[in-house]
């Protein structure tokens, strides 16, 4: 099993609310998309680097 780390963030809470009107039918869990999210941008700007230093080479 992967090491997880506990954090506290703030959303706005309209935006929560609406986030779980449509995760719940779905079945997804907030902490499993925020993963998710998170994993997509730091694969985007891991290629967005590459891009800049192959560019500058």
């Amino acid at each position: 099993m992967l090491a997880t780390k506990r954090v506290n963030i703030t959303v706005e809470e309209q935006v929560m609310d609406e986030f779980f009107k449509f995760a719940n039918k779905k079945g997804i869990k907030f902490s499993t998309w925020v993963n998710v999210k998170m994993k997509e941008f730091i694969e985007e700007e891991k290629m967005i680097e590459e891009f800049r230093k192959k560019r500058s080479e």
